[in-house]
């Protein structure tokens, strides 16, 4: 389970809270929700802290995002607590953390957000991600749990349809297994992990990549797949060490950032790659990022298409890093295939706020939200120049998500 004590130093950007006003836009009742193009096509989920510290966030729908300020208090849907957010196909799914342990889709239907299926879990979900047509995949994984769950779940109805428990002493001897990553390719899942310690978050073993294989859609533990080239996959609650693309083959990331959680870093940092349906990391392949990206490091990663994915380096060495910091930040793309970096200069360096990226692809272009010194903005970035746009002002404390139907 997360820290609460934790969560508060390490999730919270150093934002004022603004002065709320009620300016969402008015949803129309002549919308129809076969239309190809929406009133309100943007949904911006908004987290605001009240004053006794708790959170409430705000899933609301904007016609632009790239005007004025978009405020959440008093529209949309309304879910007191902690959540992450993700979208899949049509469906955001909001993820409970912390004490909720339940996860709700939103859909846009009849002019207006709507909620559908409610299912709640033992545990708070580490990730939710597409499995196949019709099913996602859930994981329950914590570093004081001995077992690894694994939840099969309807996409249109947000039910479980089938829950698989494996022991974690598949993946290791030592009680402390942090979820890293998870994916779904060829007939297995692929979950990323590292060790550390549920009482002082310690990462004491950071001599190599690890990746656990399971059988999909059986879950049976097939295998642990290893590689010394670099530390451990992933890091605290950014939930992309792994990512996969159009045919099947799985990148998983390594930086081992005290930004990001670990006490050590113990190996270089970059992107090995699993070739689709592969239960071994391939040996041909290495982005390094001493090479690329002059050592900077990135615990962020994206997939966009075409062998591109958007990232976020952290421009302080490991060596200078303020753990748990998460920055600070510089945008960029990197090209899987060619082994490049190029950064989006035109967005300005930036403090992250320790979990998955606000970031909408939209064809090519992308919407990211941006914390600066006087408050978040959105960002439209041109994928063809990559040039990037200031846009409007988010009221808010953080934003858990960005998404377009």
């Amino acid at each position: 389970m997360f820290s609460k004590t934790l969560f508060k130093k390490y999730a919270l950007p150093v934002v004022a809270l603004f002065a709320l006003s009620i300016t969402a836009c008015e949803e129309s009742d002549d919308t129809n929700p076969d239309d190809s193009t929406l009133e309100h096509p943007f949904v911006v989920s908004m987290a605001v802290q009240g004053s006794d510290n708790t959170f409430t966030y705000y899933t609301v729908p904007f016609e632009d995002v790239m005007t004025g300020s978009l405020s959440a208090l008093g529209e949309g849907i309304e879910q007191p607590g902690y959540y992450d957010f993700t979208q899949i196909d049509e469906t955001i799914f909001s993820i409970g953390g912390l004490d909720d342990v339940n996860v709700v889709g939103i859909n846009y239907s009849g002019g207006k957000l709507t909620q559908i299926g409610d299912v709640s879990f033992t545990n708070s979900i580490s990730d939710i991600v597409e499995a196949d047509d019709n099913s996602l995949v859930a994981v329950e994984m914590s570093s004081d749990s001995d077992v690894v769950t694994f939840h099969r779940v309807d996409l249109n109805s947000v039910s479980v349809i089938e829950t698989v428990n494996n022991p974690t002493s598949d993946l290791t001897d030592e009680l402390g297994t942090s979820y890293a990553g998870m994916r779904v390719s060829n007939g297995h899942l692929y979950l990323a992990y590292y060790v550390s310690s549920p009482d002082t978050w310690e990462t004491p073993f950071t001599d190599q990549a690890e990746v656990a294989v399971y059988s999909y859609p059986e879950f049976e533990f097939e295998g642990i797949m290893t590689d010394d080239r670099v530390g451990p996959i992933g890091g605290f609650n950014v939930k992309s060490g792994l990512i996969s693309d159009e045919s099947g083959d799985v990148y998983a990331v390594s930086h081992t950032n005290p930004a990001n959680g670990y006490s050590q870093s113990t190996q270089p940092a970059g992107i090995l790659k699993i070739n689709a349906g592969e239960t071994e990391f391939d040996e041909d392949y290495f982005l390094s990022f001493d090479e690329v990206a002059e050592g900077k490091t990135t615990a962020h990663l994206v997939y966009l298409g075409n062998g591109k994915a958007f990232a976020e380096f952290n421009m302080d060495a490991r060596e200078e890093q303020a753990r748990w910091s998460d920055g600070p930040l510089q945008s960029a793309i990197i090209d899987l295939n060619n082994q490049t970096v190029e950064f989006i200069t035109d967005i300005p360096q930036h403090a992250g706020d320790g979990r998955r990226l606000a970031l909408l692809q939209d064809g090519n272009t992308l919407y990211r939200c941006i914390p600066e010194d006087n408050g978040i903005y959105i960002y439209k970035i041109d994928l063809n120049t990559l040039t990037a746009t200031k846009g409007a002002l988010v009221e808010a404390n953080f934003v858990a998500g960005i998404f377009r139907f």
